[in-house]
């Protein structure tokens, strides 16, 4: 079962919280075993089968899929048990899409040795960690990050060759994913049923929402649930210390450290776009920094301290919403969709049944979709007091 973290009142949520847990957390000793240098794809895996083996009880390590050199592209997975399905928030953490953007994965790294090492330590990591399923993909153009280039092996931009508003052009492959990265990725999200996600990048300082494709000021598409996507958005920029970040983007379109991606400038075929419209999962691009490797260790440092708060911050709020789980009236699980009202997110249930949807406080019509099932519809509200609600729904076969 899903358990609460926070208690607080929706406005409030995860952002006013963290400083005291913070200081009380946040020491040298966190990066300790974290070499001072840039991971390669290789002293990557040997950090993340390191990390494995210290904490198998709260890690898997599994392959995503390979670049075209044939390099693993690796996902660990962080949760009390990491092998199970359960009816929490799955959340993915991704980095190196361009493969020149080095201090993502560095950040990534970071992150995942706070959070291990504070497991069974301090109550608050250890109780989210006890209710989100986190996989951390900190490196997924491994080629690129080896040839110290943005694009893949085969010049290819890898946040250009995304289904959605995919556009033929110099760097954005033959086709839609054309790329085996990026059809790893896809085949990858569409297999775990992520709920939420944040793809790190590097070169400017904002945190980038849906749609890329679409100016937003200029009357193009917008997210039907723009509140929520605002919402989540300003959960990350508010929390901590990024909006102390130097050299914050500087734009009429930013508000509070959030831009919708078309205000910026175009984009098309990106996976954000794509997460959010093919598989249901609210992705946010958060760009951490100016510099895309920056030459001291202790800059990664400073960049990474104005993150920590914002990425615990928002894998909190990603809990917030419906949950539960689907089955029929012999109480086998169904696989569904889960839909809400009019909005442009449909998940699914996985193959235990659980789903989880991220939803704000407000009054919603659910409708439950499954091949040879009754439709199921039901009226919900989820309270500020309450700002999550389990609903286990048992469906009538045809």
């Amino acid at each position: 079962m899903f358990k609460k973290i926070y208690n607080s009142s929706i406005i409030l949520l995860t952002i006013l919280c963290f400083s005291s847990f913070m200081s009380s957390c946040s020491t040298e000793e966190d990066n300790e075993n974290i070499e001072s240098t840039y991971h390669s794809p290789e002293e990557l895996e040997s950090y993340l089968t390191a990390i494995n083996q210290e904490f198998k009880e709260i890690t898997y390590l599994e392959p995503v899929g390979e670049s075209s050199f044939g390099k693993t592209i690796w996902a660990l997975v962080i949760s009390d048990i990491p092998l199970e399905y359960e009816s929490e928030p799955r959340i993915r953490l991704t980095g190196s899409i361009h493969g020149n953007e080095n201090i993502t994965t560095e950040i990534l790294i970071r992150f995942i040795d706070f959070l291990t090492s504070g497991y069974n330590k301090d109550q608050y990591i250890t109780e989210l960690i006890n209710t989100r399923y986190l996989v951390f993909i900190p490196m997924l153009n491994p080629d690129g990050v080896e040839l110290e280039s943005r694009y893949n092996a085969r010049e290819v931009d890898l946040n250009r060759n995304f289904s959605i508003s995919w556009a033929p052009s110099n760097h954005h492959g033959d086709t839609s994913f054309s790329e085996l990265e990026s059809a790893s990725i896809r085949d990858y999200s569409l297999y775990m049923q992520f709920h939420s996600s944040l793809s790190f990048h590097s070169g400017a300082v904002v945190v980038n929402v849906p749609f890329d494709y679409a100016s937003r000021f200029n009357g193009g598409d917008c997210p039907l649930e723009y509140d929520l996507v605002e919402y989540l958005a300003k959960v990350y920029s508010k929390s901590g210390k990024f909006l102390e970040t130097p050299g914050i983007l500087n734009n009429t379109h930013v508000d509070e450290g959030i831009i919708n991606g078309g205000d910026w400038f175009y984009a098309f075929g990106t996976m954000q776009d794509w997460s959010y419209l093919q598989s249901g999962c609210l992705d946010f691009t958060i760009e951490i920094s100016n510099e895309k490797k920056p030459e001291s260790f202790e800059k990664i440092d400073e960049i990474y301290q104005y993150n920590e708060e914002s990425i615990l911050a928002f894998i909190d709020a990603s809990g917030m919403g419906l949950y539960g789980q689907i089955t029929d009236t012999d109480s086998k699980p169904v696989f569904a969709e889960i839909i809400i009202d009019d909005a442009d997110i449909i998940t699914t249930s996985d193959p235990l049944g659980y789903y989880h949807r991220i939803l704000l406080p407000g009054s919603y019509t659910i409708l439950i979709n499954a091949e040879n099932y009754e439709e199921y519809s039901q009226e919900i509200e989820i309270s500020e007091d309450s700002p999550y609600q389990e609903i286990n729904i048992s469906l009538e076969k045809l």
